[in-house]
Order: C-alpha cells, then structure tokens, then sequence
C-alpha cells in the first residue's frame, strides 16, 4: 500500500506533463495531497476533564485525479484516494489519528461517466459520484474552504452519535441533470442504498432516490432536495431481513463572488420504526443538523472565515428511550488561508466543540437527558494544513 501512494504522489507531480489530446478526446491528471498537524487539548471522557492532550503530524489526504474527453458529448472523472481521518470516536472519546505509516484506505472517490446534450438540456451520469445536495458535496477536496466538511456531510445515518467518515456522501447509479434555463436545475438519482449504522458509502442492495431542485439567481443558491435511503435491516434475529426506509429534507442557500461568500445547508432525516424504547415499542429515529458557514478573502491571498454548526443524531432521545453517544454537537470553527500560489495553500483552523456526553454520576438509572448531569468534554481542536493540487 506505501508503494502505491507513493505512486499516487508521482503521477498528481507529473500530472502537467501527461495532458493529451486527440481527434479522439482528452486525457489529463491531476491531483491533490494535504499535510496537516493536529492538537488536540482533551481525549477522553474521565469524569473530572482529564486526559493528556493529543499531538499528531498526519498525510491527510493524497488524490490522483483522470479526468477528459471522449468526442463531443462525453466527459469522464475518476478520482482516487488515500486519506486519514481523525475526528473523535463518540463511544470511547479518544481521537482516531494516523495509522503507523501515515498511509490510510485507498479507493475510489467518483468513477463517474457523463453524457450532455443527448436529449436537450440533459445531463446524464452514470458511476460513483458524490451525491448533488448541499453546498460543499459537490466541491473538489482542494475546495472545503475550512479544513473539514461540516458534520452534516460526515454524519453517519443511523448511528449511536455522531461518527466521523470523513468523505461525505457516495452514491453509485445514475443521476439525471435536467437544466431548462440558467436559473433552474433538477438533478434526480437513482443509487444503492446506504447500511444504517455504517458508513456512508453503499453496502446495501435496497435502492434510493434524491429529487433536487436548484434556483440560482446570479450569485446566489437555493436548493430543495427531497432524499428516500432504502436498506435492509434484521429486526427479527433470525437471519431474515426486510426493507427499511428513512426520508426527509434537505435545504441549502448560499451566496457566491469572488471576494466573499457565506453558505448554510439543514438537514432532517426520519427513519420510521427504527429503534426500540425501554418498554420493547418500535419508536422512529429523527436526526438534523445545519451549518452556516462566512468566509472573506481581505487580500488576494488571505481569506478569514468562521463556522457555525449543530447535529443532533437522535431527536427522539426521552426518558424512555435514553440518550445516544452524544445527545448533541454545537461545534465554531474559526480559520484562515493563506494562498502561497494559485495551487498552494496553507489554512490554520480552530475548532471550539461542544459535545453533550456522558452522565457525570454513574451510580443513579438516571440518563443524562432527566438528570442534566452530563459533561460537556474539553477537546478542542487545533489544524493546521498546507495542501497542494493540480
């Protein structure tokens, strides 16, 4: 795996020199790699705030990027990706930092084909993409803006808490672009479908749908998207499985120039029957989140921004049902990049999070929610990230 990495940072630095045409199409590489060092102040959920702070150098990510033609109608891309991810895991509270060779899980961010104009003002993808909801899910990795996507980009479906997995959201099928003026679009997807629980790639063989209508006046962005997650789930323990559903909204806005922009996407999400109360009942899982997030370039080369960003993984948490890993997450992120060059970047984020974890007493059947006795954990974060692309 190191020597393929390896590989991977070669091709991205000799990308310029292996861009060809043809009478056939085009062919050109390219790619992205990001170094980051991390400082973390807390790591655990000790009772009385304690824990030694966490210090990390990580190889965050390294991309090599094939992207071209094929005559007039077609496009392709395919992006594969090494990457470490290092957010907190919610059950133990200790930070998952860089394996031992710095190297992470190679795979396939996008293989995605795409064929305009076969019927007027259509565009068809077929492959692995990143699914066209929210204003940071469809940006290129070089294009977060803050060093990491907001949580609810990251967020698990389904999961005990909040669970990091770094890449967003996959979707492997077909997505219809339909595009009959400047200001309007609708995507519609067909995909695999999600595991709940797991990550957020599809491991399931029950099957999704996302309706996404775009409005986009000038500088401006409103989306509405409509998104149906089907998988199977034994409920049962008999080895038999049924199909499960989860469905809600997803509504984004934003406003984009040159010098400045500010963003914000919110989320819900609603499986029925999902999860059992303390009395055996089958009860839904709701779980919403949203994100504004400002960012103004003062120079050409320096933009500051600022983040602000709440999950709930389980809205239904109540005396009878108990709480999740974290009831809630409120996270602010302040930052700043410093443009070296128009393919050089060096960003400084701090993030101050506040996680409700816990219950501080242990003796009493009390939950954190009836009691209000949970902790909110000292484990802020520091990044500091240089990354270069092609």
């Amino acid at each position: 795996m190191k020597k393929l990495c390896i590989g991977l940072v070669v091709l991205m630095l000799a990308a310029p020199a292996v861009a060809a045409d043809s009478p056939a199409g085009t062919i050109k590489l390219g790619g992205k790699i990001k170094w980051m060092y991390l400082y973390q102040s807390r790591s655990d959920q000790a009772e009385d705030f304690g824990g030694a702070p966490i210090e990390d150098f990580i190889t965050s990510n390294v991309e090599l990027d094939i992207s071209g033609t094929v005559g007039e109608k077609v496009s392709y891309l395919v992006e594969l990706q090494s990457a470490n991810f290092f957010q907190t895991n919610v059950i133990t509270g200790d930070t998952l930092v860089s394996n031992p060779n710095e190297l992470g899980t190679i795979g396939v961010r996008q293989a995605r084909i795409d064929v305009a104009n076969l019927v007027p003002m259509t565009t068809v993808t077929i492959g692995t993409f990143n699914l066209p909801v929210t204003t940071y899910q469809p940006r290129a990795t070089n294009d977060y803006d803050l060093i990491l996507l907001p949580l609810i980009n990251s967020y698990t479906f389904g999961a005990n808490g909040y669970s990091p997995v770094g890449t967003g959201w996959q979707a492997t099928g077909v997505n219809l672009a339909i595009a009959p003026a400047d200001l309007l679009e609708l995507d519609v997807a067909y995909f695999n479908g999600y595991a709940m629980g797991g990550a957020n790639v599809e491991t399931d063989l029950e099957k999704s749908w996302l309706f996404n209508l775009k409005f986009k006046p000038g500088d401006g962005l409103i989306s509405v998207a409509y998104l149906t997650e089907g998988w199977q789930e034994d409920f049962n323990g008999d080895g038999s499985s049924s199909q499960q559903n989860a469905s809600g909204w997803i509504v984004s806005g934003g406003y984009f120039t040159d010098r400045f922009e500010v963003n914000a996407d919110w989320m819900m999400m609603t499986a029925e029957e999902y999860q059992f109360d303390d009395k055996g009942k089958e009860t839904d899982l709701t779980w919403t989140g949203f994100q504004v997030t400002g960012g103004w370039w003062i120079t050409d080369s320096f933009e500051v921004l600022a983040r602000y960003e709440m999950i709930d993984p389980n809205t239904e948490d109540d005396k009878d049902l108990g709480a999740t890993a974290y009831d809630q997450l409120t996270w602010i992120t302040i930052g700043g990049n410093y443009r070296m060059s128009e393919a050089a970047e060096v960003s400084l984020n701090y993030i101050f999070r506040g996680e409700q974890g816990s219950e501080i007493d242990q003796d009493n059947n009390e939950t954190p929610l009836t009691d209000g006795k949970y902790q909110v954990l000292a484990n802020d974060l520091l990044l500091i990230q240089v990354q270069v692309w092609q």
